[in-house]
This record gives structure tokens, sequence and C-alpha cells, in this order.
């Protein structure tokens, strides 16, 4: 008969002391890898947003000039007939028309 084979721990736990430097190593280096990444995209996200931000204050800038030029523009060539506070935009014959709710002087008698 074969002589039995007795499971000896030892050895096995010599070896097994827990990560080695190099696997440390890695792990770190990808979390860092990850975290520099995630930098990165958090930096261009801010960037693009403040562009827009930028490009939207000054698209805002130029209507508001255009508008006052527009205005100033309107007031010069209105005739004063009582008409100063009449919109460039809006036509006098949408200003007059009822509307279907507002009841007609008939129907007030």
């Amino acid at each position: 008969m074969p002589a039995k084979k007795h499971f000896n721990p030892e050895p096995r736990s010599k070896n097994c002391q827990g990560f080695i430097l190099l696997e440390v190593l890695v792990a770190m280096t990808m979390i860092l890898g990850v975290w520099m990444a995630s930098v990165g995209v958090y930096q261009r996200l801010a960037l693009s947003l403040t562009q827009q931000e930028s490009k939207r204050s000054q698209l805002r800038k130029d209507s508001d000039a255009f508008e006052m030029e527009e205005q100033n523009r309107t007031h010069l060539n209105l005739p004063n007939k009582g008409l100063g506070n009449e919109s460039a935009r809006m036509s006098s014959w949408n200003r007059s028309m009822r509307t279907s709710t507002q009841p007609s002087l008939k129907d007030k008698r």
C-alpha cells in the first residue's frame, strides 16, 4: 500500500503572504488612470459649458444692441401722432382687433 500523504498547510502559507509589490503598483496605476481620465472629462465639460455661456452672453448682447437700434430707428422715423409707444414689430391693425371674448357695444345694451 502506498503511504498516505498528509496535508501540510505550512508551505502554502509561507507563499501566500498577501499582495506582492507588483500587484499593488498595477492596482494603484489603474486607479490613478481612471481618476485622471475622469478629471480630464470633467475639465472638458467645464470648458465647453463656459464657452457656451460666453456665446449665449454675446448673442444676448448683440440681440439687445440690435433691438435698441431698431427701437431708436423706429422712434426717429415715426411721425409724432401718439404712436411713440407702438412696437416696431407689431402692426397697428393687430392691436385694434377685438378678441372673441370681448362683447361688442350692441351686446352691452
